[in-house]
């Protein structure tokens, strides 16, 4: 790229966008923790039809550890669950078109990804007051039960034909008693977050189509392809996830091969697929009620210990299947990518991958976690012969011939003081 068409402003990031409302057609935020200070500004800086691609490496606060500090920076409480990386993607996109309607403006995602430590959303970004009015049918609580892990959605809005117009009601709840309908424990209460399609699943394929057609050009060819590939077999209408480790876990029972579940699901004339966030996601349109109906059929024919009457698993293994699961091998059971043995999930590039230190902090024995052993002591070996090489270049005072030495003398007094 020239140099003449680069153009370097040490200024504030935010006074600098809202100087240019609708000036630039892609604008990146890239902020070392969390870009809530700057999305307000950074919807506003964006052409109509511009991208906007945020990333967000606070992942802690995200997923749950901190649910007080997201609610107060994205506007949204987290839950812990499997699919907590899927609804910090989810937390974002509300944030970013909350900020966005402040000024008529609406978000369209076009690709969001979880990897790594990270998650990162690429947004189109319009201007439309009628459009906006969408936003809360895009919207949705999440109920989590807490003994089962049982998830609910209940939509913010809804909208209703009215001659040529559309009128638009807040969303008719609770979606769920008060108590589990499958355990009997309580709900957690999360969201709002964007239960929209989070991808546009044609320019997925067609970004594919071509980093697959220069292929020499990218080195991290392998990388971008797994997770291509993975999210264009993604169901685009079924928010979050479950996990087929965690089903089990509730029921302490062994679980079932991810192929025969999916195919107990798809026989049971329901769609399912795998998730680009966990390799043992599964996202389905089936309910709750399939789900565990499905898990009670696999207990029968694989027999578990006796639990405790009170346990989550046990409310639900005493209740009799309404639905006879078909555990027949579906030859939609596999993706695509599966099927053709792509790889799907690579390994990480190298040991103790992670977050970094922030830039200035003082590296101790304490980050071993996060840097390894090697590279710690490296460091600190490092910096103890730097400051060797600084005391051998310290320049030596004069010590005038005659004349006793300081220290030396104060030294010795205090040794003759305490004899």
């Amino acid at each position: 790229m020239s140099t003449s068409k680069v153009e370097s402003h040490l200024t504030d990031a935010r006074v600098h966008m809202l100087s240019h409302p609708k000036d630039f057609d892609v604008v990146d935020l890239d902020p070392y923790g969390a870009p809530s200070i700057f999305l307000d500004s950074a919807v506003q800086s964006v052409a109509d039809g511009g991208l906007l691609m945020c990333t967000a490496t606070d992942m802690a606060v995200l997923c749950g550890a901190n649910g007080e500090v997201c609610y107060s920076k994205y506007g949204s409480y987290p839950l812990k669950g499997k699919y907590c990386h899927e609804m910090a993607l989810r937390i974002l996109l509300a944030s970013i078109e909350s900020h966005a309607n402040r000024y008529k403006r609406y978000i369209v995602p076009v690709l969001s990804v979880q990897m790594d430590f990270y998650v990162r959303v690429f947004v189109r970004v319009y201007t439309s007051a009628s459009a906006m009015k969408n936003t809360p049918l895009k919207l949705s609580y999440v109920y989590q039960c807490i003994g089962c892990d049982s998830f609910h959605l209940q939509s913010v809005g809804r909208s209703l034909p009215k001659n040529n117009s559309v009128r638009y009601l807040p969303g008719v709840g609770p979606v769920v008693p008060q108590d589990c309908t499958h355990c009997g424990k309580k709900y957690n209460m999360g969201g709002p977050i964007w239960s929209a399609p989070i991808h546009d699943q044609e320019w997925v394929t067609s970004i594919l189509s071509g980093v697959k057609s220069m292929k020499d050009r990218y080195p991290a060819y392998d990388r971008i392809c797994a997770v291509l590939t993975t999210i264009s077999e993604e169901l685009p209408d079924v928010p979050l996830f479950l996990s087929l480790h965690s089903l089990s876990a509730t029921l302490k029972c062994t679980s079932p091969s991810a192929a025969l579940f999916r195919s107990a699901v798809i026989n049971a004339k329901y769609r399912v697929s795998g998730s680009h966030v966990n390799p043992l996601g599964i996202k389905t349109d089936a309910p709750m009620e399939i789900i565990w109906d499905i898990m009670r059929c696999w207990v029968k024919n694989h027999p578990i210990k006796p639990q405790s009457p009170e346990h989550p698993g046990s409310v639900i293994l005493s209740k009799e299947p309404s639905h006879q699961a078909d555990f027949s091998r579906h030859v939609g059971s596999l993706s695509k990518a599966q099927a053709k043995k792509v790889a799907r999930f690579l390994p990480n590039p190298e040991k103790h991958w992670g977050p970094k230190i922030r830039a200035g902090r003082t590296i101790t024995s304490k980050h071993v976690s996060l840097l390894g052993h090697e590279a710690v002591n490296g460091h600190l070996n490092g910096n103890h012969k730097e400051a060797g090489a600084e005391e051998e270049e310290e320049p030596q005072e004069d010590i005038i011939e005659g004349e006793p030495d300081l220290k030396r003398q104060k030294t010795t007094e205090d040794i003759a003081s305490t004899s």
